[in-house]
């Protein structure tokens, strides 16, 4: 009994709704400074939580930008991903502005604030339920693109991989994950990668990506009939600890996870648990297909997972209903 009121209470904890409530005087304090910036957003995120976490983070404040006619001015230091006295930019390390800003905008002076998680912004609430994969993709890459030696790592590691349109490409997150999704066997797993290559002829090799050497070397052993290659991430998760809190360097934790989810959009069709680093390669790359092997829990339900969840939804649906010729 004990046991449940205290899972219980971490749930709570855990809410979004409860987190939104406890931000509310720092959220009215932070627009408040925004708005003597006259056309600026200055968001510095200091956020200690997975890399695509904070991806999420970013592209709500690009909705919001795009919503207000602002230009945003987006960095992020310290945290997980940073170095330990805060002083790179390691988002600008990643990826490179696509947009020029104003004239106007360009040598302003602002006023910037700090964010150190997503409710202080209170964006979430005003724009998960709006989100779309094409747009989302759409309004990011308008802004972003990998910075040039990210991008050039992943182009050589495509061709040492033979990575391509013709690859299928695997994601299982594991540790963790199970807070915010449905488990799902690693055979059971295994059993689905099968029927989606026998309905999937054209796809001739594998590449598969995950947080647990374990399932790695799991999913190698398994009788496929197709070339098996991994990703070639040096950082794992240590046990049941996630990769992003084991202790190693931060950037060298936000460079794989960014060069794998990157890896994951240049394949021809995506096999995944739910997971934001997975999820966004459909970002990076809105016309890959993506199947999802199970849905994110109810209070995860988070995008773009839940849209990719209930987009295969709806065409399982029409699937079933549609006449067999």
């Amino acid at each position: 009994m004990l046991r449940k009121i205290i899972d219980r209470a971490r749930l709570i904890r855990r809410s979004e709704g409860f987190k939104h409530s406890l931000a509310a005087p720092s959220r009215v304090s932070l627009h408040a400074r925004q708005r003597l910036n006259k056309g600026v957003f200055a968001i510095e995120i200091q956020e200690n939580s997975g890399f695509f976490s904070v991806m999420q983070m970013i592209l709500f404040i690009l909705m919001y930008c795009e919503e207000k006619g602002l230009t945003p001015r987006i960095s992020a230091r310290g945290g997980i991903y940073g170095d330990p006295l805060g002083e790179m930019d390691w988002f600008s390390a990643y990826f490179e502005t696509v947009r020029t800003p104003p004239e106007a905008t360009s040598t302003q002076k602002v006023r910037t604030s700090t964010v150190r998680d997503l409710v202080q912004l209170g964006l979430r609430q005003r724009y998960e339920t709006r989100l779309q994969l094409k747009s989302a993709s759409e309004l990011f890459l308008s802004h972003y693109r990998p910075a040039t030696h990210i991008a050039d790592e992943v182009r050589s590691i495509c061709k040492r991989l033979e990575i391509s349109k013709s690859t299928l490409g695997v994601h299982f997150r594991g540790t963790d994950k199970k807070l915010e999704a449905i488990p799902v066997s690693w055979e059971k797993f295994c059993r689905l990668v099968e029927s989606v290559l026998a309905e999937n002829p054209n796809l001739s090799n594998i590449f598969v990506s995950s947080d647990e050497q374990a399932f790695i070397d799991f999913f190698i052993a398994w009788p496929f009939g197709k070339p098996v290659r991994a990703a070639p991430a040096k950082l794992l998760a240590r046990g049941s600890v996630p990769i992003h809190f084991s202790g190693y360097p931060g950037l060298e934790i936000g460079r794989e996870a960014l060069v794998s989810s990157l890896l994951l959009s240049n394949c021809g069709l995506l096999v995944k648990t739910p997971s934001y680093l997975s999820a966004w390669s459909k970002i990076f790359d809105p016309s890959l297909p993506v199947k999802l092997a199970s849905p994110p829990r109810p209070d995860a339900f988070w995008f773009p997972d839940s849209r990719l969840w209930d987009e295969q939804e709806l065409q399982s649906k029409a699937a079933e209903l549609s006449p067999v010729s």
